[in-house]
């Protein structure tokens, strides 16, 4: 492990857009895990914990779901997402565009016109 201390946005994606996989081994509930989209965004699967929304983020083509907590599991999923063959270029794709603002936009004026009609 390797401290790198603070890295701006460019410097993040540029190290995740490297890596084989991103971990989140979250024990806490977060409703939707800034670390996870930007990995997606990069193109980087993600081995997450089940927990809050992270199950709901990652999907099979994108990364590795294990039981929060349980570190065998937490290993076995490491080792399983660094033997899988990635299609990195179609995670990014797919994230940026499921992840953009005009996505995230789309849906709230389709929310918002439910709920007025």
């Amino acid at each position: 492990i390797k401290f790198l201390g603070h890295l701006d946005a460019h410097g993040v994606a540029s190290l995740l857009s490297q890596a084989k996989c991103s971990v989140m081994p979250s024990v806490c509930y977060e409703n939707n895990p800034l670390g996870v989209i930007e990995s997606l965004c990069a193109g980087t699967p993600v081995v997450g914990a089940n927990i809050g929304g992270i199950p709901e983020l990652i999907s099979a083509d994108t990364g590795i779901i294990f039981e929060s907590g349980n570190a065998e599991a937490l290993a076995t999923g490491i080792d399983m997402a660094m033997s899988r063959t990635w299609h990195h270029p179609d995670i990014k794709a797919k994230s940026i565009s499921r992840f953009s603002p005009e996505s995230h936009l789309k849906i709230l004026a389709n929310i918002y016109s439910a709920a007025t009609s």
